[in-house]
């Protein structure tokens, strides 16, 4: 009889597979499925995991209404229906990435992106910036276990590889992920490393880069001091040309930091302003 039973097993699990496809996970007990389950199957495995140090650090969403979202997950495939199908991905969404969602199908979500659509599992967006982007504290040490240090480099794809070097968050990470936050791609060849202080080097003559001596807002500052390359972001410049920096490691590795520094306290860095459009 427990043969028997084995059998039936084995051959119900063969059916589902052929049916379903990936649905199923090993250890699931073979019940018979509702159309409930069928409509929202539970799938672990769907979406393309993260490495160690960009494990996911925030809670994913319950339940969604139609309106804004934020892709939660470093990448999200977008499906041609609320099911999971051989060759059913139309094109994936990267971490951060602004969605419209119109309507809801179990847990999946339609969404509508520029002139594409298709859907994707709700679990996996998310509805504050907050929840998606990071947010310092000034004076704060961020290391690679720090949740705002895990979001910072998803949004950026780990360009710099200190997710998998397992190190502080540093200011070329910082300042990549501001430039980011306006959708500006920073235009590098193929030479590394790009470490503080030699941005102006390796950007120099580059379409779009403008390097000079006067501060201007959303700029780069960079300089060098007791052989060490720094950089920061210029938050504002004021009439009197004082600047308000933000930046990641200026006096102390790791330590996100906002500074004001008058006319003639930055001239003594004898910095340069790198400006991106």
């Amino acid at each position: 009889m427990q043969v028997l039973l084995a059998v039936i097993d084995d051959l119900w699990k063969f059916a589902r597979t052929a049916i379903f496809g990936i649905f199923f996970v090993q250890d699931q007990p073979s019940l018979p499925l509702s159309a409930e389950d069928i409509a929202s199957p539970q799938l672990p495995l769907l979406e393309a995991p993260a490495t160690k140090s960009l494990q996911q650090p925030i809670r994913l969403t319950s339940f969604v209404e139609p309106g804004q979202y934020f892709v939660g997950v470093p990448t999200l495939f977008v499906h041609t229906d609320p099911v999971v199908a051989f060759d059913s991905v139309l094109f994936c969404l990267s971490y951060g990435e602004l969605v419209h969602v119109e309507k809801l199908g179990g847990r999946w979500a339609h969404i509508k992106i520029n002139d594409q659509e298709g859907w994707v599992l709700k679990d996996y967006l998310l509805e504050q910036a907050k929840e998606v982007f990071p947010v310092f504290t000034d004076g704060v040490a961020y290391n690679e276990d720090d949740m705002q240090t895990a979001k910072l480099r998803l949004c950026i794809d780990d360009s710099f590889l200190g997710g998998l070097m397992k190190c502080y968050l540093t200011d070329v990470e910082y300042v990549t992920y501001k430039l980011g936050r306006r959708n500006i791609v920073i235009p590098w060849d193929l030479e590394r490393p790009r470490i503080a202080g030699s941005w102006q080097k390796k950007l120099r003559g580059r379409e779009g880069v403008h390097i000079g001596i006067n501060p201007k807002t959303d700029s780069i500052m960079e300089y060098v001091q007791d052989d060490i390359g720094h950089i920061a972001y210029v938050e504002a410049v004021f009439p009197d040309d004082t600047i308000r920096l933000s930046s990641i490691g200026l006096t102390t590795e790791g330590v996100y930091s906002e500074t004001m520094l008058g006319k003639d306290m930055w001239k003594e860095l004898r910095p340069v302003f790198i400006t991106i459009t």
